[in-house]
């Protein structure tokens, strides 16, 4: 119990601290909001700010430059982990693994099924429900259809290519967008933006 109350609760900008709402929830639309095309970079905050209510309406908050805010938001998205795996060696896969408009009976399922979690009921902390979430074996449905998603066929051997081609268009995410960013790509346009 002790562990889950030290779970960052806020983040600092400067010498101040902003409490901030903690709830898985709320941070599974923090990613929506970060991953909408739709929404102009420059508004992400306000729009998290109002819809969200993600610092309790602590205005003050707004004093702050915005690239600073932004900056903090990531960071605690990212369970104040720094992202810096050499990416560069590696190919960036566009394909989307995951949507949590479509997938989210398959990852409550996969709660359930691993942890004995009801994640419609359950209150989590964002840090505890990622690092559930990042766990999530093989054995769940969610995790091998997200194979199937991300899967490179040019890299199977010739025989296995047309079955995993066949899964992946039928578990690929139906949404019409352009291919997903990473998180990297995301974090760096948000930041140029909000610096214009």
């Amino acid at each position: 119990m002790s562990a889950i109350r030290n779970l960052p609760r806020s983040i600092r900008i400067k010498r101040n601290s902003y409490k901030l709402r903690t709830d898985f929830r709320t941070w599974i639309d923090v990613e929506r909001i970060l991953m909408d095309d739709n929404i102009p970079p420059n508004f992400k905050i306000y729009v998290m700010s109002n819809n969200l209510d993600l610092f309790f309406g602590n205005e003050n908050i707004f004093d702050e430059p915005m690239d600073a805010i932004m900056s903090g938001i990531l960071s605690f998205w990212r369970l104040f982990k720094n992202d810096d795996k050499s990416t560069e060696t590696k190919k960036t896969n566009t394909d989307i693994a995951y949507d949590y408009d479509e997938d989210y009976d398959l990852i409550c399922a996969a709660f359930m099924q691993q942890y004995g979690i009801n994640l419609r009921r359950a209150r989590l902390h964002w840090f505890e429900y990622k690092s559930l979430f990042d766990g999530l074996t093989r054995e769940t449905q969610f995790v091998k259809i997200v194979g199937y998603r991300t899967t490179d066929i040019n890299k199977l051997p010739k025989e296995q290519r047309k079955e995993a081609r066949h899964l992946k268009e039928l578990y690929a995410i139906r949404k019409n967008q352009p291919p997903k960013r990473t998180q990297k790509e995301i974090e760096a346009e948000l930041l140029a933006k909000l610096k214009e």
